[in-house]
């Protein structure tokens, strides 16, 4: 396997509003609210998913960091799931998912800290 770029990250913020401010008005980054306690922020080819500490997308409820990262391959996800088949990793949830620049077939797995790790093909 070989990992190719970030896809998005997704980061858990206590005030979507004033975060899209900041990213908008300081980092120049294009926004789009996504639903309740959701948003996102464009740069480049890459996103990154705001979600509302305490929301239902916040990771923060579970027992794992508050921390997500997309790696985008180019890959086959069948030969990535075998791969960490081989290497005894547990794949937690896979199927499309919405992606930086269209929809991408991914696989969820944790870091040794369980951290959410997305491993994605276009």
């Amino acid at each position: 396997m070989n990992i190719e770029r970030i896809d998005h990250l997704n980061l858990t913020v206590a005030d979507i509003e004033r975060s899209l401010d900041f990213y908008r008005r300081v980092l120049g980054m294009r926004t789009e609210s996504m639903g309740e306690g959701r948003a996102a922020l464009y740069f480049g080819q890459q996103k990154i998913h705001l979600d509302a500490a305490g929301g239902p997308m916040a990771m923060a409820g579970e027992k794992r960091m508050p921390a997500h990262i997309c790696f985008v391959t180019d890959t086959p996800i069948a030969e990535v799931k075998a791969h960490l088949e081989r290497c005894g990793v547990a794949v937690r949830m896979q199927g499309p998912r919405a992606g930086a620049i269209g929809t991408i077939q991914s696989v969820y797995i944790d870091d040794p800290d369980h951290n959410s790790i997305e491993i994605s093909t276009y």
